[in-house]
């Protein structure tokens, strides 16, 4: 039971890492949080728990630059297409609802 109760406390920590990155990167860009966000970032720890990093899950290679918040994030593929990849990161442009 001690084993299960730890493996629960840094998975909340893990999230809790997560979203303050990406909640951090959406106030310094503009961006928002999908309403999906909670659910999207649990797939992303347990993503972690994996393969060993915060990859993105919708991309097919494990790089550095498919970390969340990846690289084609951080290069504007929300601009362009309005959400990221995985729909956590979405454009806060109203034009595009």
């Amino acid at each position: 039971m001690a084993k299960n109760n730890a493996s629960q406390i840094k998975t909340d920590s893990d999230i809790e890492m997560l979203k303050d990155r990406i909640t951090t990167f959406c106030a310094q860009t503009g961006y928002q949080l999908s309403p999906q966000a909670d659910a999207i970032i649990n797939d992303i720890v347990n993503m972690k728990r994996l393969t060993g990093d915060y990859f993105c899950p919708c991309q097919p290679q494990r790089l550095p630059e498919t970390v969340c918040v990846c690289q084609a994030v951080r290069n504007g593929l929300v601009n362009m297409l309005g959400a990221c990849f995985c729909n956590l990161i979405l454009s806060n442009n109203k034009d595009e609802e």
